[in-house]
């Protein structure tokens, strides 16, 4: 990431150059796999029953039939596969410090929260590193897509996805006059792959990531997960 100019007084007029990563697909040449199917003549058993004297009885009768097996055969042919290509973009500095439909930062619980969190702190790092422990050590996680509460209802909860623990810690720093804007990537966990979303803080010329989702992260570290490659950063969220 680079600027055109350093510093936090100077949030309104910086131009801010982001890089993310898309996936692209191509093809290659491979023997690839397929089942070809095949008749066998089988040898089938079946019961008949029949009446005789006046009583039900039951035989066993012989046919035969003919059944479908498989086995695996291979092609030439070719498969898709992806490689991650880098592309810019860019925004002002303003964008991130905007309310948004979900990151509602003049409500009074928000304001009052950030307030007290900031207080005391004689530094923006302070700042935006009380944010976010705060929200690591007092939201509990629970896995959904989409978003269901936004900032304002995530404190009211205090249990959410990644996506509304990330609003409100972006309303949170907004509300404190921190840049922050969200950042999506595909991750790999330990169960499972899947989009995932968490917070990135500016703090004196550098974004600092903020993932409050586990204990295991701490403010500027990501340890719960793996990027596989990045989808985005915004100012708000697309979907």
């Amino acid at each position: 990431m680079q600027t055109t100019s350093e510093g936090d007084d100077t949030f309104q007029d910086t131009l801010v150059t982001y890089t993310y990563q898309v996936p692209v697909s191509y093809q290659v040449g491979a023997w690839l796999p397929y089942y070809q199917p095949y008749k066998v003549k089988a040898k089938v058993r079946y019961q008949v029953r029949y009446r005789y004297r006046g009583k039900w009885r039951t035989k066993w009768r012989t046919k035969y039939v003919y059944v479908t097996k498989y086995r695996l055969k291979y092609y030439w042919g070719y498969k898709t596969l992806y490689r991650y290509d880098t592309r810019y973009g860019q925004t002002w500095m303003s964008e991130y410090l905007k309310e948004t439909n979900n990151c509602q930062i003049s409500d009074p619980t928000i304001q009052a929260l950030s307030v007290e969190l900031s207080k005391d702190k004689t530094s923006v790092y302070d700042k935006a590193n009380a944010i976010f422990s705060w929200v690591r050590d007092n939201c509990d996680y629970s896995f959904y897509y989409n978003t269901r509460y936004g900032a304002v209802g995530m404190l009211a909860t205090k249990n959410g996805n990644c996506i509304d623990h990330t609003h409100l810690i972006i309303a949170l720093a907004r509300a404190a006059k921190i840049p922050t804007r969200y950042a999506h990537a595909e991750c790999e966990f330990s169960t499972m792959t899947v989009g995932h979303i968490w917070a990135e803080i500016y703090v004196n010329g550098d974004w600092y990531t903020a993932d409050a989702t586990s204990y295991r992260n701490s403010f500027g570290t990501q340890n719960n997960c793996e990027i596989i490659y990045m989808k985005g950063r915004y100012a708000q969220l697309p979907f």
